[in-house]
């Protein structure tokens, strides 16, 4: 009897050791994995400091730094960590909580003051501008799309401008920076890069004619940016240096973290 009762308890005492080294294991992997994701809360912060400046604003700032750290969409590929998005193609609500008055026509991408915003294809620059409400903004002719669509895209929101009008530029070239204030009203005090893809673009001359909405006639039928990734349809490609990417596909326009494993 008193031996069965000691192959008991060492098979208890197994069983607890056993328990707590696989729960230290699970938190340690947990630790490890969480460390190769984008911090949201860390992007938010950095991407709302308007707030700084306008300390009055403290419980709009509370409430949208709290809907930024819950849906900004961490879509980074394997290996590599990227910006959020915060408002995504098709999104009703901007990066300010606040609903749109229309479904939204680009993603929305968070980051922080002077981050490098990069070409997401070969292309002409075709206008740089201080918009009234956008603020700096680049149009971009990226040619044709695999599909056989043109690819005219806005790169708005922007600050400093590393390109002029009439530029020809590679995919990966860095375009211009994120801003360091957030001085224009369609920021909606968050910095963020707004890219957005339309077909037709609206010459200086015709900016005042019916039809013209900021820079592309086709500002409300603009097409899916996910659809155009060089890896495929949804699957966001990182930018990487001597490699080659297939005609008219686009890689993500702010440069990607490598993960050293």
């Amino acid at each position: 009897m008193t031996s069965i009762i000691q192959t008991v308890k060492s098979i208890l005492f197994i069983n607890i050791i056993v328990f707590f080294l696989f729960t230290y294991l699970k938190a340690n992997i947990k630790d490890g994995l969480d460390q190769n994701k984008p911090s949201s809360k860390g992007y938010c912060e950095s991407a709302l400091e308007w707030y700084e400046d306008n300390p009055k604003y403290r419980g709009e700032f509370t409430r949208v730094l709290e809907y930024c750290k819950n849906y900004a969409k961490d879509l980074s590929p394997m290996g590599f960590k990227i910006n959020p998005i915060l408002s995504d193609f098709g999104s009703m609500n901007g990066v300010n909580t606040r609903p749109r008055d229309h479904i939204h026509q680009g993603i929305d991408i968070i980051g922080p003051k002077n981050q490098p915003i990069i070409a997401i294809a070969d292309g002409k620059v075709l206008e740089t501008t201080i918009e009234d409400c956008w603020g700096g903004t680049l149009i971009i002719d990226h040619g044709k799309s695999f599909d056989d669509k043109n690819l005219i895209v806005i790169y708005g929101h922007v600050g400093e401008f590393n390109v002029s009008e009439n530029d020809l530029i590679k995919r990966g070239d860095v375009i211009a920076k994120l801003p360091e204030k957030i001085n224009y009203r369609c920021m909606a005090r968050v910095r963020h890069l707004h890219l957005q893809i339309g077909q037709r673009y609206c010459k200086k001359e015709e900016k005042d004619n019916w039809g013209c909405k900021y820079f592309i006639k086709d500002f409300y039928r603009s097409i899916n940016p996910h659809f155009y990734w060089a890896n495929g349809k949804n699957n966001i490609t990182c930018f990487e240096k001597n490699k080659e990417f297939p005609d008219g596909t686009i890689t993500f326009p702010l440069p990607c973290k490598k993960i050293i494993k």
